[in-house]
C-alpha cells in the first residue's frame, strides 16, 4: 500500500495577504514563498472566518465556521472539553507522526491530544500558574534571557515593539522565528521514517512585536518602501464617511490600530514588518531545502497562510482590531500537492473552514460529519469553487457585541448594529475600500440582499466562550505569573524571588505537551 503524502502546514500570525513577492509586491522580498506559489496554487480571494487569532486557528482545526464551533473568545487555551476530530487527532489516528512548532493559541488539551511533539513559542499557550510551560520561555530563561522574550507588550525601555522603531534586544540566534525553524529540523531528523509526518510549523510574527533582530533590521529602508493607494483614507480623509465610533476611536489615537498622520512612520513600521516576513521566509526555507535534499518534497503537501491580515499600510494603518475590512479578513492561501497544478492561480473566494476537507481528500483521511469547509483539490482539475460568498464573525470588544461580514465577489459588507450602522464597499471601483456606500440610496438594495444573506448566516449562534469570559478570566487570576509576564509588563527577573514553583527549568524535552 502506498503511504500517505506527508503535510507541512506552515502558518504566521496577521500577514497582509499581499505581502508576499508572489502576490506581486514591489518590495517585500519572500523567495521561499514564492517557491510554494510556484509548485501550486495561489488563491488569490482567501479568507479567515475570524479576524483575531485564537478562533480564527480553530476555524482552520475543526472545519467549522464559528457558530458551530463556539469558541468567539481568545483565550480558552485551558478550555477542558476535548475535540476527538481536531484535524490533528484526526490525522494521528490514522497514522500520521504530528509535531506542532510554535504558536498554537488554540487550546491545550487538543494539542496534547492531537500532536506527539510540540514546542510552544507563545505565553498564551503557558499555563496560567507557569510561564515556562511555553517550551521557547524555557529556553530563554536557561540562558539568563527571559527578560527579553518578545511577548508583543511593550516593557520601560521597549517602545520599539509597536512601531517598529528598533531592533530587538535579542540576536537572531535566539530570535522566535529562529527557535521555530530549529524546532521543526530538528523533528525531522529524528522523526520516524515509516510514518508519514504532519507538521504545523507556526510562526508567532509578524504579529507585534515589529522587531526584528539587528541583523534584520536595516534590511529594508523606510523611505523607498511603496504605501498603497489606500493609505489616503487616513493620511487625507481621515476615514470620512467611515462610522462615526471608528472616527472617534482613531482621534483619540486608540494604538493599535497604529494611526499618525506622520507617513515616514507608517514606513517605519512596514519595514520591521516586511524584515519579519523575510525572517519567517528564511525559516521556512531551511525546511522547505531539507526536505528536497532528503527526496520528501515530492510527497509533501505543503500549505502556507495566516490567521488573519494586517492593515499594513492600508487605510494609512498599522495592525488590526479595528472593523472587517479585506487588509484583516483576507488571508495569503498557497498549496501545493504531489502531482497537482504548478505555477496558478484561483480567484474563486476561499475560506478558512476550506483547509480541513482539502486535507482529507488529499490524504485519503475519512471526512468526519459536521465539516462545513469544501474542499480544494477540484480547484487542480480546473473546477471552479462553488461558493460566491465568505463570512466573518468576531466578538468585538469595543462594541460589546459580535459584528459580522459578508464578502462577495464585487462587495463587502460590514454589519454592527445598533446606531453602528455598517460599511459596504464596491469592489468593482473601489478595491482599496475608501468610499463607504452603507448610506448611498443607489446602493440601497444591494445593501438588503447582503444584510438579508448575513443574518441568514449568523442566526445561529452558539458560543461557548467568548471576550466576556476572557475579561473574567483575567479578574480571577490577574496576577498569575504568566499573566505578569505577558500581559502587565513585567520582568521575569523580578518575579523569580517570590515564585516558588517549579524548583528549576524543566527542560524542554519534558514539559507538558511532548512527545518524551
Amino acid at each position: 500500500m502506498q503511504r500517505r503524502p506527508n503535510v507541512l502546514w506552515l502558518m504566521s500570525d496577521q500577514h497582509h495577504a499581499g505581502a508576499m513577492g508572489c502576490a506581486g509586491h514591489p518590495d517585500v522580498r519572500t523567495p521561499n514563498l514564492d517557491r510554494i506559489a510556484a509548485r501550486g496554487i495561489s488563491f488569490r480571494q482567501a479568507f479567515a472566518n475570524n479576524p483575531i487569532c485564537s478562533p480564527s486557528r480553530i476555524c482552520f482545526m475543526t472545519g467549522q465556521y464559528m457558530h458551530t464551533h463556539g469558541m468567539f473568545g481568545n483565550d480558552h487555551a485551558e478550555w477542558p472539553e476535548p475535540e476527538p476530530n481536531s484535524l490533528a487527532c484526526l490525522f494521528r489516528r490514522y497514522g500520521y507522526q504530528t509535531g506542532l512548532f510554535g504558536k498554537a493559541h488554540m487550546i491545550r488539551r487538543w494539542d496534547d491530544e492531537g500532536f506527539e511533539r510540540v514546542r510552544y513559542t507563545d505565553l498564551c499557550d503557558a499555563t496560567r500558574d507557569n510561564p515556562a510551560t511555553c517550551h521557547y520561555f524555557a529556553y530563554l530563561a536557561e540562558r539568563g534571557l527571559a527578560d527579553w522574550y518578545e511577548d508583543g507588550t511593550p516593557k520601560p525601555g521597549q517602545q520599539y515593539t509597536l512601531d517598529g522603531s528598533g531592533p530587538a534586544q535579542l540576536p537572531y540566534e535566539h530570535s522566535i522565528e529562529h527557535y521555530t525553524g530549529d524546532q521543526t529540523m530538528a523533528f525531522l531528523e529524528e522523526r520516524d521514517r515509516r510514518r508519514p509526518f504532519f507538521i504545523h510549523m507556526s510562526f508567532q510574527r509578524p504579529h507585534a512585536p515589529i522587531a526584528p533582530a539587528r541583523e534584520f533590521f536595516d534590511l529594508y529602508d523606510p523611505a523607498s518602501l511603496t504605501l498603497p493607494d489606500s493609505a489616503r483614507d487616513y493620511f487625507e480623509n481621515r476615514f470620512a464617511g467611515k462610522p462615526e465610533f471608528m472616527r472617534r476611536m482613531l482621534a483619540k489615537g486608540c494604538g493599535y490600530p497604529l494611526a499618525d498622520p506622520n507617513p515616514d512612520r507608517l514606513r517605519r513600521c512596514l519595514a520591521s514588518y516586511y524584515a519579519l516576513i523575510t525572517c519567517i521566509d528564511q525559516e521556512i526555507g531551511r525546511v522547505i531545502e531539507k526536505l528536497a535534499e532528503e527526496g520528501e518534497l515530492e510527497n509533501t503537501i505543503v500549505f502556507y497562510t495566516a490567521d488573519h491580515g494586517d492593515f499594513s499600510g492600508d487605510h494609512g494603518l498599522f495592525h488590526k482590531n479595528f472593523g472587517l475590512y479585506d487588509s484583516i479578513c483576507r488571508i495569503p492561501f498557497l498549496l501545493s500537492w504531489p502531482g497537482g497544478p504548478q505555477g496558478t492561480t484561483c480567484d474563486d473566494i476561499v475560506e478558512s473552514v476550506d483547509f480541513y476537507p482539502t486535507l482529507c481528500e488529499l490524504c485519503d483521511v475519512p471526512l468526519p460529519e459536521g465539516r462545513e469547509g469544501r474542499s480544494l483539490v477540484p480547484v487542480g482539475a480546473g473546477e471552479r469553487i462553488d461558493r460566491d460568498a465568505a463570512y466573518t464573525e468576531w466578538d468585538w470588544w469595543h462594541l460589546n457585541r459580535k459584528v459580522s461580514a459578508i464578502r462577495t465577489a464585487d462587495f463587502r459588507l460590514v454589519y454592527y448594529g445598533g446606531t453602528e450602522g455598517g460599511e459596504l464597499y464596491d469592489h468593482r471601483d473601489d478595491p482599496g475600500e475608501v468610499a463607504n456606500r452603507w448610506d448611498d440610496p443607489a446602493y440601497a438594495t444591494v445593501r438588503l440582499e447582503l444584510v438579508e444573506r448575513l443574518l441568514a448566516f449568523t442566526l445561529n449562534y452558539q458560543p461557548k466562550t467568548e471576550f466576556a469570559d476572557d475579561r473574567r478570566l483575567d479578574r480571577q487570576q490577574p496576577y498569575s505569573p504568566t499573566k505578569l509576564v505577558h500581559k502587565r509588563r513585567r520582568y521575569w527577573s523580578h518575579l523569580q524571588s517570590s515564585y516558588q514553583e517549579p524548583t528549576s527549568w524543566p527542560p524542554a524535552e519534558r514539559l507538558p505537551g511532548t512527545d518524551t
